[in-house]
């Protein structure tokens, strides 16, 4: 503000003033803009209360107030931190935006001819003011736009995979000067914390926020953003994430995470401190909470696309190359197992005669059928064919006779419920032990292979 501290300093020469200063109104407090004193103690820093000070009378009144025999207690100009020995003060209204006061130690320097000239400087101080603000509200403007050209050239960068979407949020929180925020994800039903940028996340993290008794999860449920002001009712009668939380949330931007009309997530920008969230953000950080949700349902598709490679799409069982590397994992962990090998015949017949989507339907089937009998203990794969292994953890022999009875009886139900009985005659189950029939997979498969049992259907 370099006319006003030309005013400021003009003002103090014409004067003979020990401080001048010129505060403007932020919200319930003046904040010093500009200032000359002779005072070490005056403090720029320091908000002055609207309530209970001089200045703050004047700016409270909109009226000019001279004390040409100050006698009062200093405290009540609010900016001096020790006693200074002021005789005189003057103070007037910057047109209900702020207050230029001024003060001496001096007696009865301060008359109604000193205010008329200081109404003329604060006519043109006004005018500064104005042209200042017009002046930082353009400077502000070009640099938002900066801003969101940045932001949005970094999804180009996340998209590459050069960055992590962390860099965005923390520009996001810059631009909105927000202390922290956050993004929650659907799982279940259910809302749980993702992300926490810009603040300790040990204590929120992957934690549930409870339907329809938490900020986060309003905005989730609702499929809308909440853009609730700074001191809301309603931030101090819910909490942010869960119940009994520390945070006080003092103001909160959320905006909801949807793709193809269905809501999933929501991303929320926190303030914890009396500055307010910058309302002129608003409107890019919806385009930005919609690109979000562009990002976020492709993480999840690529995660579960990588955890599908795992599984063979015909039974849902485990590829056969992922069987093999669990179950060599479990014999260099010298970990006990059982490994059963389960053969049908007549695969081909059958998807001759009945079809090709007929016999993945049955093989599917089977594959279940073993799950359910082998239980949640083991890994299952189709080796090929009709040909299925399972690997059991933690079984001893005679659990292991109980679940090859079971299995027997199950699957020969299951063909007959598909009348392809008299096509599939028999089922192999074989069985071998780790580490007494073999060292390595590969001879455990071949002893399971030579000691089978042979169960006719008919």
């Amino acid at each position: 503000m370099g006319m006003i501290d030309g005013f400021t300093n003009l003002i103090f020469n014409v004067y003979e003033a020990f401080t001048v200063a010129l505060f403007i109104k932020h919200r319930e407090n003046l904040k010093c803009v500009s200032h000359v004193s002779f005072a070490n103690s005056f403090d720029k820093n320091k908000n002055v209360p609207v309530e209970g000070s001089l200045p703050g009378w004047v700016m409270k009144h909109n009226e000019p107030l001279i004390i040409p025999n100050f006698d009062k207690d200093e405290s009540t100009l609010g900016y001096y931190g020790n006693p200074e020995g002021i005789k005189s003060f003057m103070g007037f209204p910057v047109e209900n935006k702020g207050v230029i006061v001024v003060d001496s130690k001096k007696k009865w320097v301060f008359t109604d001819k000193e205010k008329k000239i200081l109404k003329s400087f604060v006519t043109v101080i006004h005018e500064e003011i104005e042209n200042e603000r017009r002046f930082f509200d353009m400077e502000e403007k070009l640099d938002e736009l900066n801003t969101e050209r940045r932001i949005l050239n970094l999804f180009n960068v996340l998209n590459q995979s050069k960055i992590s979407v962390n860099e965005i949020f923390k520009e996001c929180i810059n631009f909105s000067r927000a202390d922290f925020c956050f993004v929650g994800i659907e799982r279940n039903g259910k809302m749980f914390v993702h992300d926490v940028i810009g603040a300790d996340n040990k204590e929120y993290i992957k934690k549930e926020c409870p339907t329809g008794s938490s900020i986060a999860s309003v905005v989730m449920e609702g499929g809308r953003e909440l853009l609730l002001p700074h001191s809301s009712r309603f931030l101090s009668e819910k909490p942010l994430f869960f119940p009994g939380e520390i945070v006080k949330v003092k103001q909160f931007f959320g905006f909801p995470l949807i793709i193809s009309d269905v809501t999933f997530g929501m991303v929320g920008f926190v303030s914890l401190s009396d500055n307010n969230l910058k309302d002129q953000s608003i409107g890019f950080l919806r385009n930005v909470s919609t690109l979000l949700s562009l990002y976020y349902s492709s993480l999840w598709m690529r995660e579960n696309l990588e955890k599908l490679k795992d599984f063979e799409p015909v039974t849902d069982a485990l590829q056969f190359p992922v069987f093999l590397e669990i179950s060599d994992k479990i014999i260099k962990r010298s970990e006990k197992f059982s490994l059963l090998s389960i053969k049908l015949s007549g695969i081909k017949p059958c998807n001759k005669l009945m079809g090709l989507d007929f016999t993945n339907k049955l093989l599917k089937k089977v594959f279940h059928i073993i799950k359910n009998c082998t239980g949640t203990r083991a890994y299952i794969a189709r080796k090929g064919g009709g040909h299925f292994c399972a690997l059991l953890k933690d079984s001893d022999v005679s659990e292991i006779n109980g679940i090859l009875r079971i299995l027997h009886y199950s699957i020969a139900k299951g063909l007959a419920e598909e009348k392809v009985d008299n096509i599939m005659n028999d089922v192999e189950i074989g069985i071998s032990y780790f580490p007494e029939d073999s060292a390595d997979i590969w001879g455990l498969l071949d002893k399971a292979d030579h000691n089978k049992l042979i169960f006719k259907n008919k």
